[in-house]
């Protein structure tokens, strides 16, 4: 698999690492020691092709509301535009039987 920088990647527990990743992290050359590890941190690895997003990304993707950003309120608007809109269907049928 290749991405936009022509690099081969890889993927490891469903995430795209650069081919070129050590096959452990003991390996690499931003590794500390064993009670440090690794100083850039798994978010911020070196060897990352893609950007980890979280669960709350990940549900708040291709959503209008969120902007570039999960949404912050307590109530998703997704869900709730989704049970507004059947609300609606189920009013608008009752209406024409």
């Amino acid at each position: 698999m290749r991405n936009k920088t022509g690099r081969k990647t890889i993927v490891i527990d469903g995430v795209h690492y650069f081919a070129d990743k050590p096959e452990t992290c003991r390996k690499c050359f931003f590794w500390k020691n064993r009670k440090s590890g690794c100083i850039l941190g798994t978010e911020n690895c070196y060897y990352l092709a893609e950007v980890i997003k979280t669960e709350q990304e990940k549900k708040c993707e291709n959503c209008c509301y969120a902007k570039g950003r999960p949404c912050v309120s307590a109530v998703c608007y997704k869900q709730l535009n989704r049970w507004m809109n059947a609300r609606r269907m189920e009013k608008a049928g009752g209406d024409n039987a």
